[in-house]
């Protein structure tokens, strides 16, 4: 899975910086296929966390693209956005 580390969320496009990638990814919206919203649990130090996180999954992409609430600064207006565009583009959400 690709790990996504910043989100900039344009008009019809967001650009994505992915962990071990020099290169900013750009995904239009209309190429998102579907989201899902889920909890996941993230080893902290001495203890297990649960992060919110939210796949991406895209066309003509065969792995996903994660945005996690620990590594994005902003992470509910991310989200927010993310179902805006979802029902605008009507792609399906799964929670």
């Amino acid at each position: 899975m690709l790990k996504a580390v910043d989100v900039n969320l344009d008009a019809g496009e967001m650009v994505l910086k992915l962990e071990k990638d020099s290169t900013p990814k750009r995904i239009e919206y209309s190429k998102l296929e579907r989201l899902e919203l889920v909890r996941e649990p993230v080893r902290k130090l001495l203890r297990t966390v649960h992060v919110k996180v939210i796949r991406v999954h895209v066309r003509g992409m065969e792995n996903a693209v994660v945005i996690a609430s620990d590594k994005v600064g902003d992470f509910d207006y991310v989200e927010q956005y993310l179902k805006k565009v979802a029902e605008k583009y009507e792609i399906t959400i799964e929670q």
